[in-house]
């Protein structure tokens, strides 16, 4: 796994905190992200992502899921990028 980063729904959830895992600023977060979410928009970026059902370490009794992709660039910015998606992709619902 040392090719790939993990990307946990929590690092874009606007109801978690800095300190339970939250990645992004709360402009970018949004309310109940899924690793369903997370899987398709680092595809379109094309980051090759897979998915896996694990749980968050600091949440281990919910199963949200957590997605590997390809270390393309600095993990900040990919999180920053999938972000912007995510958020683009709700805005459009």
């Amino acid at each position: 796994m040392r090719d790939k980063w993990v990307l946990w729904p929590i690092y874009f959830d606007i109801d978690a905190s800095k300190k339970e895992g939250r990645k992004v600023g709360k402009e970018l977060a949004v309310k109940n992200p899924t690793a369903d979410e997370i899987f398709r928009a680092a595809k379109k970026l094309g980051l090759n992502p897979v998915k896996e059902e694990k749980a968050y370490p600091k949440r281990w009794w919910r199963k949200e899921g957590r997605v590997l992709v390809e270390k393309k660039g600095r993990k900040t910015d990919i999180i920053k990028r999938i972000a912007e998606i995510i958020k683009q992709n709700r805005g459009n619902i």
